[in-house]
């Protein structure tokens, strides 16, 4: 066990040479005449284990311990004080078996300090000994005035003793320091809750929008997936029409080639008789002369005869196409029906596609490119574009676009970028007047062999809406669309096409009629030369005869020609319906478009088993329940995510928070529990200490209590029955029973709290000799298991010691002198 081996001073307070005091185990006792400076070797101990304050040393600034001299003894510069310590067991965390402490402090009160002769820390002292119960706070040092002290103290004071040994002030620390923090996390939660109520509030009024915008979107989901069943049931009809009409188209053509062989074969007939009526003519001319005349009149009337063949075949034709005009113009005013109800107004010129002719290398750049202006209405002017608006506004008849001559205007073309084919407005046949209209339409698009050379112009030359032979598009935006484009039979843009070839074959047919009319006149000027022609030979007899049979295979090929345009005019109408099927099945791809990646959706919605009618019912219910909702916020569904995650988090704080604090009140609460049962313990355990000193020193009995039971905030109350008396408050008691009352207390302390060592400063000045016997008879059964070093001048107390060191003063210097006292 941890013990002091020697006291080493030099320069600290009286001692001014070192001096050295061993002091062996057991029990040693120290004295001296009052002022002869026994104390100071208390003091020295104080100091060495790092008392600053003057109740320990006496002196209010650390240079007051310096030695101050005399007339006859010079000052010392320094104080110093070391304290040798058995370390034999290792208690302190060194490798010596002898651990020194020293302390010295110079004039200027600074204060060094060494640990068996190393630079220390005042801390690291203090740590290292606290390891071996060595310390200022012990009660293992007791001052003068220490024992009177515990007698007067007041009970709560008194109780604070307890405290201070069972390390309350440790738990009172902790619980001051966790109250704060549960003060700073209460003023947290109150804010939370205010906060929390606020943000609850708000989240309420957002959920509504939020439930609101779901439902409408819910329902526009809903009408997508109604409108998209709608297309798509449209889409499989028109493709289960547009198949049996090809195969309807398909038997026409076979017709057709049949009776194109059977013209063939009349002609041929035709060919076979004419040419032996030229050989009967020119026999005819051989014979005679006056056959010349009759050989130019067959010549006349051949050519005549050509004539009026080529201008009803022309006719013919002229009618085929007019009908079909007619077709396909119904088709596209049927799916227009705004577009046809102005068609005859005031101004209208007729739809962008009537007033163009596109070469058939670029039909489908063309109409990829017009899109939609392909049915735009073109008038003169504003004015009776307006016209046009209100008639079909009025009439409820619907919507179509128009584009006035007089006030569409086109920009500048820009240089035709390098590998263009040209711009599309220049690749097009149009009337000049509606030159402003093409420049609108196509006069910023650059037409490109392919795709490829698109992206190159793109790459090379800048943004250009290009649209490629195929079309494919790509947009001045960077955007590019394309695929496979199927080419739709009896476009809008054939038109033209169908009405140029109309006038061609009537401007041929008045330039028939005029060459007509001369050859007329020039056979009836030949007739009238030679009345005797007509009764030359049977041959001219038998051209005649032939002549006949050449009009009956004449009017056979007319028969035939008229039931091939009959079957042509069967088949232009399954042309145009197909072309109409395929227009339709055309639109209802693109608007498929839009929809297609829903088909799974579709199908499984069940809605594909309504008719066209019952889903325009349910498209009609659900608009209507959209436009009673009237608006709604949208944004309030993504706003509703970020505000519920903000408020979701701000909870987890606030559950945080919360926790912190039913954590912090568990800790005061464990704190409390822990602080009484230390208490309690330490209570006890001194209790049992207490009665067992008080009846070793007196034979009575003693106890120590609470004021107030349970109440550890309350005073602590010392009672004690001295032999013979009844049990008493320690005020009640005499001053020699106060003080070994009080001793039995400190006893108790030290059973409870054992230290290595144990220092009483003059404790026994107020017993008289057999109460000092009874508390010395304690002392050396004690000091079995301690080291006791006592300071007095009590000779019952020297008498009994184990050593003696006397103190004398000399010259204002103390010394220490060693004695040996007889045994007894």
């Amino acid at each position: 066990m941890v013990r002091i081996e020697k006291i080493s001073m030099e320069g600290f307070k009286s001692f001014k040479r070192k001096v050295s005091i061993p002091f062996p185990q057991g029990f040693s006792v120290v004295t001296g005449p009052n002022g002869s400076g026994k104390t100071n070797i208390a003091d020295a101990i104080y100091f060495v284990l790092g008392s600053g304050g003057s109740r320990f040393l006496r002196a209010k600034k650390a240079h007051e311990l310096i030695f101050q001299g005399n007339a006859k003894k010079k000052a010392s510069d320094y104080a110093k004080v070391t304290m040798h310590l058995d370390n034999r067991d290792r208690v302190l965390p060194l490798d010596d078996d002898s651990v020194s402490v020293s302390r010295r402090v110079n004039k200027a009160g600074v204060s060094t300090y060494r640990l068996s002769g190393r630079i220390a820390t005042k801390q690291e002292v203090i740590d290292t000994l606290v390891q071996a119960s060595i310390s200022l706070d012990g009660h293992n040092m007791i001052q003068q005035g220490d024992v009177t002290r515990i007698v007067e103290m007041g009970p709560v004071d008194r109780r604070k003793v307890l405290d201070e040994i069972a390390g309350i002030s440790d738990y009172d620390e902790k619980k001051e320091k966790a109250l704060k923090e549960l003060e700073k996390v209460a003023d947290k939660v109150r804010e939370a809750e205010i906060v929390m109520e606020q943000k609850d509030e708000l989240m309420q009024k957002i959920k509504s929008e939020r439930d609101a915008a779901l439902e409408y979107r819910k329902l526009q989901n809903t009408l997508k997936l109604v409108v998209g069943a709608s297309i798509l049931k449209n889409l499989r009809t028109l493709e289960k029409k547009l198949d049996k009409t090809e195969d309807g188209a398909d038997n026409k053509e076979e017709e057709i080639g049949k009776v194109s062989a059977e013209i063939r074969d009349v002609d041929k007939s035709i060919t076979e008789k004419e040419a032996e009526m030229d050989s009967i003519s020119e026999k005819v001319i051989k014979a005679s002369s006056l056959l010349e005349e009759a050989g130019r009149i067959s010549e006349l009337r051949s050519r005549i005869e050509m004539k009026h063949e080529r201008i009803k075949m022309n006719d013919s034709e002229i009618q085929r196409i007019s009908d079909m005009i007619e077709k396909v113009s119904s088709i596209i005013r049927r799916e227009s029906p705004a577009v046809n109800a102005v068609q005859e107004m005031k101004g209208v010129e007729g739809t962008f596609a009537d007033l163009v002719m596109v070469p058939p290398n670029y039909k489908v750049a063309v109409e990829v490119a017009a899109g939609g202006h392909l049915s735009d209405v073109v008038v003169d002017t504003a004015t009776n574009a307006a016209s046009c608006i209100n008639f079909l506004k009025s009439g409820k008849i619907g919507r179509a676009r128009f584009l006035p001559i007089d006030k569409i205007a086109s920009s500048a073309k820009a240089d035709l970028p390098k590998g263009a084919i040209g711009w599309l407005s220049d690749l097009v046949h149009h009337d000049p007047k509606f030159t402003t209209i093409v420049n609108f339409v196509l006069g910023s698009t650059v037409c490109a062999r392919d795709i490829e050379t698109a992206r190159e112009i793109v790459e090379r030359s800048g943004r250009y809406r290009i649209v490629t032979l195929d079309g494919d598009i790509i947009e001045k935006s960077g955007a590019m669309t394309g695929g496979f484009y199927k080419k739709g039979g009896g476009s809008p843009v054939n038109i033209s096409n169908f009405i140029e070839s109309r006038k061609e074959l009537e401007r041929e047919n008045d330039t028939l009629r005029i060459e007509l009319r001369e050859l007329k006149k020039e056979l009836e000027s030949v007739r009238g030369k030679d009345e005797n022609i007509e009764s030359v030979s049977r041959l001219e007899e038998r051209r005649l005869s032939l002549s006949r049979d050449i009009e009956r295979l004449r009017d056979k090929k007319d028969n035939l020609f008229e039931k091939r345009s009959s079957i042509q005019q069967e088949a232009g109408k399954a042309g145009i319906r197909q072309a109409r099927y395929e227009a339709g099945i055309e639109t209802a791809r693109l608007d498929w478009e839009r929809y297609k990646n829903m088909e799974k959706d579709i199908e499984e919605s069940g809605l594909m088993a309504n008719s066209v009618s019952e889903l325009d019912d349910k498209k009609y219910s659900i608009n209507r329940k959209l436009d009673e909702m009237g608006p709604v916020n949208m944004k309030s569904i993504e706003e509703f995510e970020t505000f519920r995650e903000d408020f979701e988090e701000f909870r987890d704080k606030v559950m945080k928070v919360m926790e912190e604090k039913k954590s912090i009140e568990k800790t005061i609460e464990d704190i409390e529990t822990k602080k009484l049962t230390v208490f309690t313990v330490t209570m006890n355990n001194i209790s049992v200490h207490f009665r067992e000193a008080y009846s070793e020193l007196t034979g009575g009995e003693a106890d120590l209590r609470l004021a107030a039971d349970g109440d550890m905030d309350s005073g602590l109350m010392i009672y004690a029955s001295p032999p013979g008396k009844r049990l008493l408050n320690i005020d009640a008691m005499s001053a020699g029973e106060k003080t070994l009352t009080a001793f039995a207390f400190l006893f108790a302390i030290q059973n409870h709290k054992p230290a290595p060592f144990y220092v009483f400063d003059e404790s026994d000045s107020s017993l008289d000799k057999s109460n000092t016997k009874r508390v010395v008879e304690l002392i050396k059964r004690h000091s079995k298991l301690a080291q006791f070093i006592l300071i007095s001048h009590n000779d019952q107390l020297i008498k009994e010691a184990d050593q003696v060191y006397g103190v004398s003063m000399e010259h204002g210097e103390s010394k220490i002198i060693g004695i040996q006292l007889p045994n007894n």
